[in-house]
């Protein structure tokens, strides 16, 4: 059954990204070829972590649930941001993955975190699996491309 009070889990992480497409990165490098394998997962991941939660009501009964809730919003909290941080200097593609109070790519981390507690809030397994999934693609990429434009 869908929930619409569910939406508010994806599209609250998919708005930065939506000033992102008006407003690409300065200083972009070339073209450069991304392993297959993260590149897969991540497509696969940023699927399932929109789409599930649409079907799964929010819950919280319990003190993990409270505490996922304050992770999520601390998660929120860093990838915003991360993402005025970006904004406020005028778009440069390397702040897209230059690390934060001490949190590297905290633009791939803080999502991915956010979602796994999601996935407490929202009692689904499913989510869970697609963040890890998202994980699994999206750090060690965004690493990688850390690493090649830093």
């Amino acid at each position: 059954m869908f929930h619409p009070v569910s939406l508010l889990v994806p599209l609250l992480i998919l708005l930065p990204n939506l000033l992102f497409f008006q407003f690409e990165p300065q200083n972009m490098p070339d073209r450069t070829t991304r392993n297959r394998l993260f590149t897969g997962a991540e497509f696969i991941g940023r699927m399932g972590v929109i789409i599930v939660p649409l079907f799964y009501s929010l819950h919280m009964q319990i003190g993990l649930e409270v505490l996922a809730l304050i992770v999520m919003l601390l998660s929120l909290g860093i990838y915003y941001y991360g993402w005025g941080r970006y904004f406020r200097n005028g778009r440069p593609y390397r702040l897209l993955f230059t690390p934060l109070m001490g949190i590297p790519v905290p633009l791939a981390l803080s999502p991915v975190l956010y979602f796994l507690s999601a996935s407490v809030i929202l009692h689904s397994g499913y989510l869970l699996i697609f963040s890890l999934i998202l994980g699994a693609g999206h750090i060690p990429a965004s690493l990688s491309d850390y690493r090649r434009n830093a």
